[in-house]
Protein backbone atom coordinates (compact mmCIF):
# COMPACT_ATOMS: atom_id res chain seq x y z
CA UNK A 1 0.00 0.00 0.00
CA UNK A 2 1.24 3.50 -1.00
CA UNK A 3 1.80 5.80 2.03
CA UNK A 4 0.13 8.68 2.25
CA UNK A 5 2.25 11.90 1.35
CA UNK A 6 2.22 13.87 4.85
CA UNK A 7 1.46 17.19 3.84
CA UNK A 8 2.20 20.79 6.20
CA UNK A 9 0.45 23.33 7.25
CA UNK A 10 2.10 25.65 5.18
CA UNK A 11 2.04 23.21 2.26
CA UNK A 12 -1.47 23.37 2.39
CA UNK A 13 -2.22 26.70 2.25
CA UNK A 14 -0.24 27.12 -0.88
CA UNK A 15 -1.67 24.63 -2.42
CA UNK A 16 -5.01 25.97 -1.34
CA UNK A 17 -4.00 29.50 -2.88
CA UNK A 18 -3.47 28.25 -6.16
CA UNK A 19 -7.19 26.52 -6.28
CA UNK A 20 -9.23 29.39 -7.97
CA UNK A 21 -12.55 28.06 -6.58
CA UNK A 22 -11.24 28.46 -2.79
CA UNK A 23 -10.00 31.68 -3.37
CA UNK A 24 -13.09 33.44 -5.46
CA UNK A 25 -15.11 32.06 -1.89
CA UNK A 26 -12.05 33.08 0.53
CA UNK A 27 -12.20 36.10 -1.66
CA UNK A 28 -16.28 36.35 -1.09
CA UNK A 29 -16.33 35.42 2.07
CA UNK A 30 -13.52 38.77 3.04
CA UNK A 31 -16.20 40.99 1.37
CA UNK A 32 -19.01 39.96 3.00
CA UNK A 33 -16.68 40.11 6.43
CA UNK A 34 -15.93 43.57 5.32
CA UNK A 35 -19.51 44.65 4.57
CA UNK A 36 -21.13 43.52 7.77
CA UNK A 37 -18.14 45.74 9.61
CA UNK A 38 -18.94 48.70 7.77
CA UNK A 39 -22.74 48.12 8.31
CA UNK A 40 -21.94 47.69 12.48
CA UNK A 41 -19.44 50.48 12.47
CA UNK A 42 -22.18 53.20 10.31
CA UNK A 43 -25.09 51.46 13.06
CA UNK A 44 -23.37 52.45 16.52
CA UNK A 45 -21.82 55.84 15.15
CA UNK A 46 -24.56 57.46 17.44
CA UNK A 47 -23.44 55.68 20.45
CA UNK A 48 -20.06 56.08 20.45
CA UNK A 49 -20.60 59.60 19.72
CA UNK A 50 -22.17 59.84 23.68
CA UNK A 51 -20.04 57.30 25.07
CA UNK A 52 -16.84 59.86 23.49
CA UNK A 53 -18.70 62.71 24.49
CA UNK A 54 -19.13 61.39 28.25
CA UNK A 55 -15.12 60.92 27.82
CA UNK A 56 -14.66 57.56 26.29
CA UNK A 57 -12.36 57.09 23.46
CA UNK A 58 -13.52 54.31 21.88
CA UNK A 59 -13.90 52.53 18.47
CA UNK A 60 -16.14 49.99 19.67
CA UNK A 61 -18.58 49.65 22.12
CA UNK A 62 -16.57 46.21 22.21
CA UNK A 63 -13.64 47.90 23.66
CA UNK A 64 -15.73 47.94 27.04
CA UNK A 65 -16.16 44.64 27.65
CA UNK A 66 -13.15 42.61 29.58
CA UNK A 67 -11.55 46.22 30.05
CA UNK A 68 -9.99 46.17 33.66
CA UNK A 69 -10.85 49.94 33.54
CA UNK A 70 -14.09 51.30 35.37
CA UNK A 71 -16.41 53.37 33.33
CA UNK A 72 -19.44 54.92 35.96
CA UNK A 73 -19.76 57.63 33.90
CA UNK A 74 -20.29 55.69 30.67
CA UNK A 75 -23.10 53.46 32.48
CA UNK A 76 -25.82 56.35 31.84
CA UNK A 77 -25.41 56.54 28.54
CA UNK A 78 -25.23 52.85 27.67
CA UNK A 79 -28.61 52.30 29.19
CA UNK A 80 -29.84 55.35 27.24
CA UNK A 81 -28.95 53.59 24.58
CA UNK A 82 -30.10 49.76 25.55
CA UNK A 83 -33.72 50.27 23.97
CA UNK A 84 -32.66 51.01 20.82
CA UNK A 85 -33.40 49.29 17.45
CA UNK A 86 -29.50 48.58 17.38
CA UNK A 87 -28.09 45.35 15.48
CA UNK A 88 -28.09 42.54 17.94
CA UNK A 89 -24.13 42.73 17.81
CA UNK A 90 -24.06 46.43 18.89
CA UNK A 91 -26.87 45.75 21.41
CA UNK A 92 -24.91 42.31 22.98
CA UNK A 93 -22.12 44.65 23.18
CA UNK A 94 -23.88 46.87 24.94
CA UNK A 95 -25.23 44.92 27.38
CA UNK A 96 -21.89 43.15 27.76
CA UNK A 97 -20.37 46.34 28.88
CA UNK A 98 -23.36 46.76 31.24
CA UNK A 99 -22.08 43.74 33.67
CA UNK A 100 -20.58 45.75 35.93
CA UNK A 101 -22.38 46.03 39.59
CA UNK A 102 -22.91 50.33 38.66
CA UNK A 103 -25.45 49.18 36.26
CA UNK A 104 -27.65 48.37 38.67
CA UNK A 105 -29.13 51.84 38.29
CA UNK A 106 -30.61 50.81 35.36
CA UNK A 107 -31.85 47.75 37.15
CA UNK A 108 -35.60 48.06 36.17
CA UNK A 109 -34.79 48.52 32.39
CA UNK A 110 -32.23 45.55 32.58
CA UNK A 111 -35.49 43.32 33.64
CA UNK A 112 -37.51 44.93 31.31
CA UNK A 113 -34.90 43.89 28.43
CA UNK A 114 -34.18 40.46 29.55
CA UNK A 115 -37.63 39.52 30.05
CA UNK A 116 -39.14 40.60 26.68
CA UNK A 117 -35.87 38.88 24.79
CA UNK A 118 -36.72 35.31 22.98
CA UNK A 119 -34.85 32.46 24.34
CA UNK A 120 -33.50 31.71 20.81
CA UNK A 121 -33.28 34.47 17.91
CA UNK A 122 -34.52 34.96 14.33
CA UNK A 123 -31.74 31.58 12.98
CA UNK A 124 -32.88 29.31 16.01
CA UNK A 125 -30.03 29.49 18.08
CA UNK A 126 -29.16 30.71 21.31
CA UNK A 127 -30.19 34.20 21.45
CA UNK A 128 -26.57 36.23 22.60
CA UNK A 129 -28.79 39.29 23.46
CA UNK A 130 -30.54 37.34 26.19
CA UNK A 131 -27.52 35.81 27.35
CA UNK A 132 -25.56 39.42 27.80
CA UNK A 133 -28.38 40.65 29.59
CA UNK A 134 -28.01 38.08 31.71
CA UNK A 135 -24.16 39.03 32.49
CA UNK A 136 -25.30 42.03 33.09
CA UNK A 137 -28.33 41.39 35.88
CA UNK A 138 -26.05 38.97 37.24
CA UNK A 139 -23.17 41.56 37.92
CA UNK A 140 -25.19 44.53 38.53
CA UNK A 141 -27.11 42.34 41.68
CA UNK A 142 -26.96 43.63 44.70
CA UNK A 143 -29.06 42.82 48.54
CA UNK A 144 -31.19 45.59 47.24
CA UNK A 145 -32.71 43.42 44.36
CA UNK A 146 -32.37 39.85 45.28
CA UNK A 147 -35.96 39.31 45.39
CA UNK A 148 -36.07 40.36 41.61
CA UNK A 149 -32.99 38.13 41.13
CA UNK A 150 -34.29 35.27 43.12
CA UNK A 151 -37.67 35.66 40.72
CA UNK A 152 -35.60 35.40 37.63
CA UNK A 153 -33.42 32.64 38.62
CA UNK A 154 -36.67 30.41 39.19
CA UNK A 155 -38.33 31.28 35.83
CA UNK A 156 -37.64 28.06 33.81
CA UNK A 157 -39.20 29.79 30.69
CA UNK A 158 -35.40 31.38 30.26
CA UNK A 159 -33.70 28.43 29.80
CA UNK A 160 -30.15 28.23 30.43
CA UNK A 161 -29.98 31.92 30.43
CA UNK A 162 -30.09 32.25 34.09
CA UNK A 163 -26.67 30.47 34.68
CA UNK A 164 -25.18 33.36 36.39
CA UNK A 165 -27.69 34.43 37.89
CA UNK A 166 -26.29 31.55 40.08
CA UNK A 167 -23.12 33.85 40.62
CA UNK A 168 -25.40 36.66 41.36
CA UNK A 169 -27.31 35.23 44.27
CA UNK A 170 -23.59 33.22 45.40
CA UNK A 171 -22.46 36.78 46.27
CA UNK A 172 -24.97 38.31 47.68
CA UNK A 173 -25.33 38.09 51.39
CA UNK A 174 -28.66 37.18 51.83
CA UNK A 175 -30.76 34.61 53.66
CA UNK A 176 -33.32 34.55 50.43
CA UNK A 177 -30.54 33.84 48.20
CA UNK A 178 -28.72 30.96 50.35
CA UNK A 179 -32.42 29.46 50.33
CA UNK A 180 -32.92 29.80 46.48
CA UNK A 181 -29.49 28.51 45.66
CA UNK A 182 -30.53 25.41 47.40
CA UNK A 183 -33.96 25.03 45.99
CA UNK A 184 -32.47 25.47 42.60
CA UNK A 185 -29.49 22.87 42.60
CA UNK A 186 -32.14 20.55 40.88
CA UNK A 187 -32.13 22.42 38.50
CA UNK A 188 -30.64 20.61 35.37
CA UNK A 189 -30.46 24.42 33.03
CA UNK A 190 -28.54 25.58 35.79
CA UNK A 191 -25.65 22.91 36.35
CA UNK A 192 -22.85 24.79 34.77
CA UNK A 193 -23.54 27.56 37.23
CA UNK A 194 -23.42 25.05 40.20
CA UNK A 195 -20.14 23.49 38.68
CA UNK A 196 -18.87 26.89 38.64
CA UNK A 197 -19.76 27.67 42.43
CA UNK A 198 -18.31 24.53 43.25
CA UNK A 199 -15.06 24.83 41.88
CA UNK A 200 -14.70 28.61 43.42
CA UNK A 201 -15.69 27.26 46.89
CA UNK A 202 -12.45 24.36 46.62
CA UNK A 203 -10.62 27.24 45.32
CA UNK A 204 -10.98 29.23 48.25
CA UNK A 205 -10.47 26.59 50.63
CA UNK A 206 -7.43 25.33 49.25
Amino acid sequence: MAKRRRITAEQLLAELATDRKFVELQSAEDRELRREEKQLARAQAPLLRDLNAAGAHLESVWDLVNTRRKYPTLIPVLLKHLDRKYPGKIREGIARALAVPGAVIGWNQLLRNFVAEPVLDERGHANQVKWALHLAIAAAADSSVVGDLVGLAADRRHGEHRSFFIDGLSRINDLRARAALEELKADPDLAEGFKRLAKRRKSKRA
